[in-house]
Protein backbone atom coordinates (compact mmCIF):
# COMPACT_ATOMS: atom_id res chain seq x y z
CA UNK A 1 0.00 0.00 0.00
CA UNK A 2 0.99 3.28 -1.22
CA UNK A 3 1.53 6.07 2.06
CA UNK A 4 2.70 9.91 1.92
CA UNK A 5 5.21 10.92 4.75
CA UNK A 6 5.45 14.44 3.98
CA UNK A 7 5.09 16.92 1.70
CA UNK A 8 6.74 19.18 -1.13
CA UNK A 9 6.85 22.89 0.60
CA UNK A 10 8.53 24.63 -1.99
CA UNK A 11 5.69 23.27 -4.71
CA UNK A 12 3.54 24.11 -2.13
CA UNK A 13 4.78 27.54 -2.35
CA UNK A 14 4.19 27.39 -5.93
CA UNK A 15 0.72 26.43 -6.04
CA UNK A 16 0.24 29.71 -3.98
CA UNK A 17 1.56 31.89 -5.96
CA UNK A 18 4.15 32.48 -3.32
CA UNK A 19 7.37 35.09 -4.86
CA UNK A 20 9.89 33.49 -2.30
CA UNK A 21 10.54 29.80 -1.24
CA UNK A 22 11.16 31.11 2.51
CA UNK A 23 8.29 31.34 4.01
CA UNK A 24 7.51 33.80 7.22
CA UNK A 25 6.91 32.24 10.41
CA UNK A 26 3.16 32.53 10.50
CA UNK A 27 2.73 30.60 6.64
CA UNK A 28 5.49 27.81 7.71
CA UNK A 29 3.24 27.06 11.40
CA UNK A 30 0.05 26.93 8.95
CA UNK A 31 2.04 24.57 6.68
CA UNK A 32 2.96 22.43 9.60
CA UNK A 33 -0.21 22.17 10.97
CA UNK A 34 -2.33 21.66 7.64
CA UNK A 35 0.81 18.61 6.87
CA UNK A 36 -0.21 17.14 9.83
CA UNK A 37 -3.64 17.47 9.43
CA UNK A 38 -3.77 16.07 5.86
CA UNK A 39 -1.27 13.30 6.61
CA UNK A 40 -3.81 12.20 8.86
CA UNK A 41 -6.99 12.30 6.78
CA UNK A 42 -5.46 11.37 3.39
CA UNK A 43 -6.58 8.15 1.64
CA UNK A 44 -4.84 7.70 -0.99
CA UNK A 45 -5.96 4.91 -3.71
CA UNK A 46 -5.87 4.42 -7.46
CA UNK A 47 -6.71 1.75 -10.05
CA UNK A 48 -5.46 1.53 -13.19
CA UNK A 49 -6.10 -0.55 -16.57
CA UNK A 50 -4.25 -1.40 -20.00
CA UNK A 51 -6.32 0.35 -22.94
CA UNK A 52 -5.52 0.43 -26.55
CA UNK A 53 -4.35 2.85 -28.79
CA UNK A 54 -7.37 3.93 -30.29
CA UNK A 55 -9.64 3.51 -26.72
CA UNK A 56 -12.65 5.83 -26.91
CA UNK A 57 -10.65 7.39 -23.72
CA UNK A 58 -8.10 9.28 -25.75
CA UNK A 59 -8.11 11.86 -27.99
CA UNK A 60 -6.51 15.07 -29.76
CA UNK A 61 -3.54 15.45 -31.63
CA UNK A 62 -0.77 15.93 -28.53
CA UNK A 63 -2.08 12.48 -26.73
CA UNK A 64 -1.36 10.73 -30.17
CA UNK A 65 2.40 11.30 -29.81
CA UNK A 66 2.32 10.87 -26.63
CA UNK A 67 1.13 7.18 -27.11
CA UNK A 68 2.30 6.98 -30.87
CA UNK A 69 5.78 4.43 -30.65
CA UNK A 70 4.09 3.04 -27.16
CA UNK A 71 3.95 -1.04 -26.84
CA UNK A 72 1.88 0.00 -24.05
CA UNK A 73 -1.43 2.57 -22.76
CA UNK A 74 -1.92 2.56 -19.10
CA UNK A 75 -4.97 4.56 -17.83
CA UNK A 76 -5.08 5.38 -14.36
CA UNK A 77 -7.00 7.24 -11.66
CA UNK A 78 -5.89 8.11 -8.12
CA UNK A 79 -7.43 10.05 -5.19
CA UNK A 80 -6.81 11.06 -1.88
CA UNK A 81 -10.05 10.49 -0.59
CA UNK A 82 -13.57 11.92 0.95
CA UNK A 83 -12.30 13.16 4.53
CA UNK A 84 -9.47 15.58 1.93
CA UNK A 85 -12.41 16.91 0.26
CA UNK A 86 -14.04 17.53 3.79
CA UNK A 87 -10.94 19.04 5.52
CA UNK A 88 -11.10 21.32 2.54
CA UNK A 89 -14.77 22.43 2.74
CA UNK A 90 -14.49 22.85 6.34
CA UNK A 91 -11.46 25.35 5.95
CA UNK A 92 -13.29 26.97 2.99
CA UNK A 93 -15.89 27.77 5.56
CA UNK A 94 -13.87 28.58 8.95
CA UNK A 95 -10.68 29.87 7.46
CA UNK A 96 -10.37 30.81 3.72
CA UNK A 97 -6.42 31.87 4.68
CA UNK A 98 -5.39 28.74 5.70
CA UNK A 99 -7.99 26.75 3.19
CA UNK A 100 -5.53 27.87 0.88
CA UNK A 101 -2.63 26.16 2.20
CA UNK A 102 -4.88 23.18 2.73
CA UNK A 103 -6.10 23.41 -1.33
CA UNK A 104 -2.03 23.87 -2.25
CA UNK A 105 -0.55 21.11 0.03
CA UNK A 106 -3.24 18.81 -0.90
CA UNK A 107 -2.88 19.57 -4.49
CA UNK A 108 1.19 18.45 -3.89
CA UNK A 109 -0.12 15.62 -1.76
CA UNK A 110 -1.80 14.31 -5.12
CA UNK A 111 0.98 14.39 -7.45
CA UNK A 112 3.35 12.98 -5.11
CA UNK A 113 0.68 9.76 -4.72
CA UNK A 114 0.72 10.28 -8.36
CA UNK A 115 4.64 9.82 -8.63
CA UNK A 116 4.58 7.05 -6.23
CA UNK A 117 2.14 4.83 -8.84
CA UNK A 118 4.64 5.50 -11.25
CA UNK A 119 7.18 4.29 -9.20
CA UNK A 120 5.02 1.17 -8.87
CA UNK A 121 4.25 0.61 -12.39
CA UNK A 122 7.81 0.53 -13.26
CA UNK A 123 8.17 -2.41 -10.92
CA UNK A 124 5.29 -4.60 -12.44
CA UNK A 125 6.60 -3.43 -16.21
CA UNK A 126 9.92 -3.70 -16.08
CA UNK A 127 11.93 -3.36 -18.97
CA UNK A 128 9.72 -0.74 -20.84
CA UNK A 129 10.52 3.25 -20.75
CA UNK A 130 7.59 5.01 -19.71
CA UNK A 131 6.03 8.55 -21.32
CA UNK A 132 5.26 11.42 -18.67
CA UNK A 133 1.51 11.68 -17.72
CA UNK A 134 -0.94 13.06 -19.47
CA UNK A 135 -4.33 14.18 -18.05
CA UNK A 136 -7.73 15.13 -19.94
CA UNK A 137 -7.50 18.86 -20.33
CA UNK A 138 -3.69 18.78 -21.21
CA UNK A 139 -3.27 20.65 -24.69
CA UNK A 140 -5.48 19.52 -26.80
CA UNK A 141 -6.44 16.25 -25.10
CA UNK A 142 -10.59 17.06 -24.31
CA UNK A 143 -11.82 17.20 -21.22
CA UNK A 144 -14.91 15.52 -22.38
CA UNK A 145 -12.82 12.26 -22.21
CA UNK A 146 -12.86 12.29 -18.77
CA UNK A 147 -16.34 10.95 -19.22
CA UNK A 148 -14.84 7.64 -20.70
CA UNK A 149 -11.96 7.43 -18.52
CA UNK A 150 -14.26 6.98 -15.01
CA UNK A 151 -16.25 4.52 -16.74
CA UNK A 152 -13.84 2.92 -18.37
CA UNK A 153 -11.85 2.25 -14.88
CA UNK A 154 -15.24 2.17 -12.88
CA UNK A 155 -13.87 4.48 -10.36
CA UNK A 156 -17.33 5.13 -8.75
CA UNK A 157 -17.35 1.98 -7.62
CA UNK A 158 -13.68 1.18 -6.53
CA UNK A 159 -12.38 4.86 -5.77
CA UNK A 160 -15.41 6.37 -4.78
CA UNK A 161 -14.39 8.83 -7.84
CA UNK A 162 -17.22 10.44 -9.71
CA UNK A 163 -17.59 13.01 -12.73
CA UNK A 164 -19.87 16.20 -12.18
CA UNK A 165 -22.04 17.53 -15.15
CA UNK A 166 -18.94 19.96 -15.58
CA UNK A 167 -16.28 17.24 -15.78
CA UNK A 168 -15.41 17.66 -12.13
CA UNK A 169 -13.90 15.03 -10.26
CA UNK A 170 -15.01 14.49 -6.72
CA UNK A 171 -13.09 13.99 -4.53
CA UNK A 172 -11.27 17.06 -6.05
CA UNK A 173 -7.93 16.20 -5.24
CA UNK A 174 -7.81 13.16 -7.85
CA UNK A 175 -6.23 12.62 -11.08
CA UNK A 176 -6.56 10.89 -14.25
CA UNK A 177 -4.19 10.56 -16.55
CA UNK A 178 -2.70 8.38 -19.29
CA UNK A 179 1.16 7.07 -19.61
CA UNK A 180 2.65 5.07 -22.48
CA UNK A 181 5.15 2.38 -22.08
CA UNK A 182 7.99 2.30 -24.78
CA UNK A 183 10.57 -0.45 -25.61
CA UNK A 184 13.29 1.93 -26.25
CA UNK A 185 13.74 5.67 -24.04
CA UNK A 186 11.15 8.48 -24.77
CA UNK A 187 12.63 11.77 -26.00
CA UNK A 188 10.92 14.99 -26.32
CA UNK A 189 7.89 13.82 -23.48
CA UNK A 190 5.01 15.84 -23.07
CA UNK A 191 3.20 16.73 -19.85
CA UNK A 192 2.02 19.31 -17.53
CA UNK A 193 5.65 20.42 -15.94
CA UNK A 194 7.09 21.14 -18.75
CA UNK A 195 5.58 22.03 -21.41
CA UNK A 196 3.71 25.04 -20.60
CA UNK A 197 4.58 27.11 -22.91
CA UNK A 198 3.32 25.01 -25.52
CA UNK A 199 0.15 24.70 -23.92
CA UNK A 200 -2.62 26.74 -25.04
CA UNK A 201 -4.28 26.98 -21.49
CA UNK A 202 -3.05 30.40 -20.76
CA UNK A 203 -4.71 31.35 -17.51
CA UNK A 204 -3.70 28.01 -15.86
CA UNK A 205 -2.92 29.06 -12.37
CA UNK A 206 0.04 26.86 -12.00
CA UNK A 207 1.40 27.73 -15.51
CA UNK A 208 5.44 28.17 -15.85
CA UNK A 209 7.90 30.98 -17.42
CA UNK A 210 10.08 28.21 -18.89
Amino acid sequence: MITLSNLNRSEALRYMGAKALNPDKMTSDIMDEVENELLKVCRPAYTFTEIPKDSPALGGNDIKKVVAESEKVLLIAATLGIYVEKLLRKTQITDMAKAVVVDSMASVAIEQFMDKIEDELKERYKGLYFTNRFSPGYGDYPLEKQREVVKILNTEKKLGLSLSDSLLLNPTKSVTAVIGLNKNEVKGKINCTSKCMKCGNKNCPYRREN
